[in-house]
């Protein structure tokens, strides 16, 4: 062979041996990256699991207190929802959902099992102990698959949880103090909780309507100049017209001018110069302050600012920060679609965050109705498991986008829990329930 032809051979052999293995690297980078999407897919979807069967708790314990058909209807209209979300959810996992027959019946059947409670009370029935003690059921295994998919997405995000089939060696290796544990094997034993889960009788779904809103506030208030929204910037922030940047604008419902001071961003709004939001970039300190204390600097706050008549409802303590959600008073109403969210840095007392945008869209003074139905008279008719404890007035918002007038019932279960049932003040039905959820880091509710 001549050293030309051998020459030509051994560079064809090079070309080959490049091309092939730039094909099996670009096949593995390939591989690599739709393994990281499944993986985040799957991940997802866990994360979106464990917040529809947290929801699904809620709504089961709500039902229990609920008085109404009104009520079980709205109820039994986002049990469906939840459980169509987490069904999706489960579906979507790529480890499969062949497993899991038992939990797939649960999500089926109980939002139609509550629709179907619903319906028989519209029908004049009674709803009856046995119906409690079947939603106490339902309860019960709502939370036990609750706790374990919470689990699940604990050790996933704790690197200690694998979306593939693990052999024996895998799941003896440890990481750290812990065992890697599979969805497979976790999904066996969310399956054993559902062993003696009942068949269920159900009729159809429900469904509701969101609706648009739009600013009476805003709408009729005067337009302010870029330099009109940068002096109010300034006296909110205590801050020279020198030290202030300008930061674009924002269109949209509530249109705004945005400025920087001192790592926090602030927004006017076009309209009435009204603070739309404050957000900071500032590290917060070791705590200095009691909640107490962060309340009355979040209340003189948005006096000085200009926004009156509120009142503190609920707070939460997270890293060092103290947001307390402020709402509207007329009239003795406490007006819940007004609110106003203040964060208050525990270390030295300053703004950190505020959101206005709740008020902003909703406020505006209201037509109140006279009492028809007194506080004693919705008191006496709440479900026998409550105690009332005390009453108030509330504008509370409603599912399809508008309002409702209601005794605001603050109720105590047997077990000790805090429960609070709003009734028409004209017709005395339910119109929401709300779980109080206390604990060191503040009062919230579900």
């Amino acid at each position: 062979m001549k050293r030309r032809s051998k020459i030509r051979i051994a560079a064809f052999s090079a070309a080959v041996f490049t091309a092939m293995l730039a094909w099996a690297v670009t096949a593995t980078v390939k591989a690599d990256r739709f393994g990281r999407q499944l993986r985040i897919n799957d991940q997802q979807a866990l994360t979106q699991l464990c917040e529809y069967f947290d929801n699904i708790e809620v709504s089961l314990m709500k039902s229990l207190y609920a008085n109404s058909d009104n009520m079980l209807s709205v109820l039994s209209s986002d049990l469906q929802k939840q459980a169509t979300g987490a069904k999706t959810s489960l579906a979507s996992l790529s480890s499969g959902d062949t497993a899991m027959l038992n939990t797939y019946k649960f999500l089926s059947q109980v939002g139609e099992y509550t629709a179907s409670l619903n319906k028989k009370a519209a029908a004049g029935g009674a709803f009856t102990q046995e119906d409690r003690e079947t939603l106490e059921k339902l309860l019960g295994y709502a939370a036990a698959l609750s706790t374990r998919f919470d689990h699940m997405a604990d050790l996933m995000n704790s690197d200690y949880f694998s979306f593939e089939a693990l052999d024996q060696n895998m799941k003896t290796v440890e990481k750290g103090s812990e065992q890697m544990v599979s969805f497979l094997d976790s999904a066996a034993d969310a399956e054993d909780a559902m062993t003696n889960f009942p068949t269920l009788i159900y009729d159809g779904p429900f469904s509701d309507n969101i609706l648009s809103k739009e600013s009476e506030l805003l709408k009729t208030a005067e337009p302010v100049s870029l330099q009109q929204a940068r002096e109010k910037a300034c006296a909110c922030m205590g801050a020279q017209d020198s030290d202030l940047i300008d930061d674009g604008e924002t269109n949209g419902r509530i249109a705004a001018y945005n400025f920087r001071v001192n790592g926090k961003t602030i927004a006017v709004s076009k309209n009435g110069g009204y603070l739309v939001y404050i957000l900071s970039d500032a590290q917060v300190g070791s705590a200095k302050l009691t909640d107490t204390d962060a309340i009355e600097n979040a209340a003189a706050f948005l006096y000085n600012v200009g926004y009156r008549g509120l009142m503190s409802t609920y707070y939460a303590v997270n890293d060092g920060v103290c947001t307390v959600n402020f709402a509207y008073v007329q009239d003795g109403y406490i007006c819940y679609p007004d609110l106003i969210k203040v964060g208050v840095s525990l270390s030295d007392g300053g703004i950190v965050t505020l959101d206005a945008s709740d008020y902003l869209m909703n406020h505006v003074e209201r037509a109140l109705p006279a009492v028809a139905v007194s506080a004693e008279a919705a008191a006496a008719d709440v479900a026998e498991t409550l105690t009332v404890k005390k009453t108030a007035l509330a504008v509370i918002p409603t599912d399809g986008g508008g309002e409702s007038f209601a005794h605001e019932l603050l109720c105590e279960t047997a077990d000790g829990q805090d429960v609070l049932v709003y009734k028409d003040v004209t017709t005395g039905k339910e119109d929401d329930i709300l779980i109080l959820l206390y604990s060191d880091h503040g009062v919230l509710t579900k």
